[in-house]
């Protein structure tokens, strides 16, 4: 099975003023990345027994299900999907009658698997088609037959349905707005879900037989998350949670929009029916991997190099800028690994993405020090550019004011390349979010 691509490769191409510590750092981020592999996780959770599957939950109690079965209809859907297929092909192939994998970018297959290229990050008209054909997929699935469903980040964008009186206008309308907000997941996809017709338990709702989802999460443990879970039973309601007016409101949702997907929302079948819908106590769901597995991977690393190092106790959350600064207030001679994702209210017209503004606002903090500060996202893309994020250091800055320039701007992209900094690794195939590694271990 092909291995990500290798940052550790990078470091010719990079200016680091310690170029041992700065390799040191790119080689943490490739045991990162090869700790949360798709085929490889989905390849351990999946085991042929005759005509059945069963699927071992990760964890230290090894929990595992034996499915019996008459077959097995495949939907893999998110950044990692192409790898979470090959990796159920490699398992349970010979059970897996039919298909569909939808992925961010073209690439090979199973021959069982119908490959369809959603839009990421907004939903577009292959994000429409690849719906159509999941609403499909489901509703061909009858009892004794199981639906696994393998989810990763993005498929939020790169499969979509909308609701009765529901737009793709709509959708797209309402998804470039969150994402120039510092709107928290869980809201976005509450707003998300309002629109659509596969999210919150929808499409596992059409389905007839028993539902696995196996889940490479990047953003948290809860498989209701990712990808605003397709497939999986919808939480009872909490009180506590801001009501559907007051998130429309919250987040600067112009009147007819917010209008629009109230009545969208109205006219579908609300979440406690979804929960009336299907016995989902026969279903199986679980998380084989999310960001704190791939951080824990870079403290292994680094600690097996030498270096002092920690892993963040908690997912990183909130405004990127904040967040760099925070990451750095660590004590000297340590390095600190930090996972999750951020947020950046974007202003300005620059390029870049928060792992990039990241960066460059630890490079002023970092300027003249012999630190090092890494950030990159971990599916090999930053924003809306060619990089995955960058590796600075006390070198980067040489022009604090143009920096700042940039930030205010969030330029970060032209910045850093001039600099040297930028990582640019393709794409990944991996999604755990991002990973951060603040080093003060010294060279």
């Amino acid at each position: 099975m092909p291995s990500p691509p290798s940052l550790a490769d990078l470091i010719d191409e990079l200016s680091v003023a310690d170029r041992e510590a700065g390799a040191r750092l790119l080689a943490a981020a490739d045991a990162a990345l090869a700790a949360v592999e798709p085929a490889c996780l989905t390849r351990r959770s999946l085991t042929r027994e005759g005509d059945g599957m069963r699927v071992r939950e990760p964890g230290p109690e090894q929990n595992d299900r034996l499915f019996e079965t008459s077959g097995i209809a495949v939907l893999a859907v998110g950044k990692s999907a192409r790898g979470m297929a090959r990796g159920a092909d490699l398992a349970a192939g010979g059970l897996i009658s039919r298909g569909l994998v939808v992925s961010d970018a073209p690439g090979p297959v199973p021959e069982w698997a119908e490959l369809m290229v959603g839009d990421h990050p907004i939903p577009g008209p292959g994000s429409l088609a690849a719906g159509r054909a999941a609403v499909e997929l489901a509703e061909s699935v009858n009892e004794g037959e199981i639906l696994l469903t393998l989810i990763s980040g993005g498929g939020s964008a790169l499969m979509e349905a909308p609701g009765a009186g529901g737009t793709l206008r709509d959708i797209r309308s309402l998804n470039r707005r969150l994402l120039s907000s510092r709107a928290p997941i869980a809201a976005i996809n509450r707003l998300r879900t309002a629109l659509s017709d596969v999210k919150g338990g929808r499409l596992a709702a059409r389905c007839r037989g028993q539902a696995v989802t196996l889940v490479i999460s990047d953003v948290e443990s809860d498989p209701a998350v990712v990808a605003s879970g397709p497939t999986v039973r919808p939480p009872l309601s909490d009180r506590s949670d801001p009501p559907l007016d007051v998130l429309l409101e919250e987040y600067g949702i112009d009147r007819p929009l917010a209008e629009r997907i109230r009545r969208v929302a109205a006219g579908r079948p609300s979440a406690a029916a979804i929960r009336e819908a299907r016995n989902w106590e026969d279903d199986l769901k679980t998380v084989l991997a999310n960001g704190r597995d791939a951080g824990r991977a870079a403290v292994d690393y680094l600690t097996g190099a030498g270096v002092e190092a920690s892993l963040s106790a908690d997912s990183w959350t909130g405004d990127a800028v904040q967040a760099a600064e925070k990451a750095l207030a660590i004590p000297e001679g340590t390095a600190r690994v930090f996972w999750g994702e951020t947020t950046l209210a974007v202003a300005g017209r620059g390029r870049g993405g928060r792992n990039q503004h990241a960066a460059l606002t630890a490079a002023l903090r970092l300027a003249s020090s012999p630190h090092r500060f890494l950030a990159l996202g971990t599916d090999g893309i930053d924003g809306p550019t060619d990089a995955a994020g960058a590796l600075v250091d006390g070198e980067t800055v040489a022009d604090p004011a143009a920096a700042r320039r940039h930030l205010a701007e969030c330029d970060a992209y032209p910045f850093l390349e001039r600099a040297g900094a930028l990582l640019k690794t393709g794409r990944t195939g991996c999604n755990v979010a991002d990973l951060w590694i603040a080093d003060k271990s010294g060279g």
